[in-house]
C-alpha cells in the first residue's frame, strides 16, 4: 500500500482555483510548473489536481448522491463492457471523467469574486474595461487583446472571461460609452468635455476674427494717412513746396550732424580704451621687472 493521501488544505484549494482561472481546466502540468502555484502545490501531482478539481466542480454544481451514483454506474458499465480491452476501458473512463470535469456551472454573471493572491477584485466587467483603457493611456485606443491582458494581470478572472469581455465591449460601444476605430477602443468624450471643446473653438474663432479686423483697421488708417499726405503735396504751391524741401534738407543735415557727433564720441571712447589698455600692459611689465630684480638680488 502506498502512503495515505494528505488532506487538501484551504490554501491548496485556493491555489488550484487560481491556477485553473489562469491556465484553464486540464492544464495541470502547466499549473504545477507555474512559480505562482508550485510553492503551494509541490506535494501534488497532475492527477491529484485533476481529481480535486473534479470534486470541487461537483460540489460547486450542487451534485448530490444521486448524481454521484449515476456517474459511478456509468463507470461500472464501462468496466463491464470493456473488460477484455484495457485500452478501450481507460479511454471510456477518461471520457467519463472529462464529462464530469467539463460540466459547466450555472451562467457566470459579470460579478467577479477574488480568490487569493495580490490581484484585486472588481465588481463589474464594465469597471474592468474602463480601468484598463484608462491605465493603458493609448491615445489611439486599446484593442481587445491589450485590454484582456491588462485585466488578467491585475485581477482574477474566470474561464468564460474573454467571451464576456467581447460581449461587454460591444454593448458599451452601442451605448456610446466607448468609441471603436480600427478594432481599438477608447473612452467616448463626456458631454461636458464636448461643450468645453466647442466653447474653446468658438473663443478661438472670435479672437481670430478680432485680430483680422484690427489688422484691417491698421492698414486702413495707414492708407488714409498716406493718401492725405499725397493730397496735401499735390495741392501745395511752389513756395510751400520749396519751404517743405528746405525743412526736409535741414532735418536731414541735423540728423547727419548728430550721427557724425556720435561717431566721434565712439572713436574717442575707443581711443581712451586703447590708451587704458596700453597703460595697464606697461604697468604689468614694470611690476614684473621689479619682481625679477628683487629675486635676483636675493639670490
Amino acid at each position: 500500500m502506498g502512503a495515505p493521501k494528505q488532506k487538501w488544505t484551504a490554501e491548496e484549494e485556493l491555489a488550484l482555483k487560481a491556477g485553473v482561472a489562469k491556465h484553464g481546466s486540464g492544464n495541470w502540468r502547466t499549473i504545477l510548473r507555474d512559480p505562482e502555484f508550485s510553492g503551494i502545490l509541490f506535494l501534488r501531482s497532475n492527477v491529484d489536481l485533476k481529481d480535486k478539481w473534479r470534486n470541487m466542480r461537483v460540489t460547486a454544481n450542487g451534485w448530490g448522491s444521486r448524481e454521484k451514483a449515476r456517474v459511478a454506474l456509468k463507470k461500472s458499465r464501462a468496466i463491464l463492457k470493456h473488460d477484455d480491452n484495457p485500452l478501450s476501458l481507460s479511454t471510456e473512463v477518461e471520457n467519463v471523467d472529462d464529462e464530469l470535469i467539463d460540466h459547466k456551472p450555472p451562467e457566470i454573471s459579470s460579478e467577479i469574486v477574488q480568490i487569493t493572491g495580490s490581484k484585486r477584485p472588481v465588481s463589474k466587467m464594465e469597471d474592468l474595461i474602463i480601468e484598463a483603457i484608462t491605465c493603458l493611456k493609448d491615445p489611439k485606443g486599446s484593442n481587445k487583446t491589450a485590454i484582456a491582458i491588462y485585466i488578467e494581470d491585475q485581477h482574477l478572472t474566470f474561464p468564460d472571461f474573454k467571451r464576456l469581455l467581447s460581449v461587454k465591449l460591444k454593448e458599451m460601444t452601442g451605448w456610446g460609452k466607448l468609441i471603436k476605430v480600427k478594432r481599438k477602443y477608447r473612452m467616448a468624450p463626456s458631454p461636458a468635455m464636448v461643450e468645453g471643446r466647442k466653447l474653446k473653438a468658438s473663443h478661438l474663432e472670435v479672437r481670430q476674427k478680432e485680430s483680422s479686423k484690427e489688422d484691417r483697421d491698421d492698414k486702413s488708417i495707414a492708407k488714409l494717412q498716406v493718401d492725405a499726405e499725397l493730397a496735401w503735396m499735390r495741392n501745395m504751391t511752389a513756395q510751400e513746396a520749396a519751404a517743405a524741401a528746405a525743412q526736409a534738407i535741414a532735418e536731414a543735415e541735423k540728423a547727419m550732424a548728430e550721427a557724425e557727433e556720435a561717431t566721434r564720441e565712439a572713436e574717442a571712447a575707443e581711443a581712451d580704451a586703447e590708451a587704458a589698455k596700453a597703460f595697464a600692459e606697461a604697468a604689468m611689465l614694470t611690476l614684473k621687472n621689479r619682481n625679477t630684480t628683487k629675486l635676483m638680488i636675493r639670490t
